[in-house]
């Protein structure tokens, strides 16, 4: 539909074929955003799972890549220490 078509009536109301472009837009808005909420909770419980797992494996490399480090330190500390 072309802007230079469409003219707003006298009254300043749209027209009546403006006024059924508008409901069948708000009509697809509907559907699409209704489809959309049913599916977020799926997918944020699938987010939640991917962060949960790779916050999960960074610990874990972090616990094994310094394990040795802090290993060490505890006992040059120990070492150090009278008794």
């Amino acid at each position: 539909m072309e802007s230079s078509t469409v003219q707003p009536r006298a009254s300043g109301r749209p027209s009546p074929a403006i006024r059924r472009e508008v409901k069948i837009v708000l009509k697809l808005f509907r559907q699409v955003f209704a489809a959309s909420s049913a599916d977020e909770e799926g997918q944020t419980m699938a987010e939640y799972g991917v962060m949960l797992s790779v916050i999960t494996l960074a610990v874990l490399t972090a616990i094994s890549l310094l394990s040795g480090g802090v290993v060490n330190a505890i006992e040059s500390v120990t070492a150090i220490l009278p008794g």
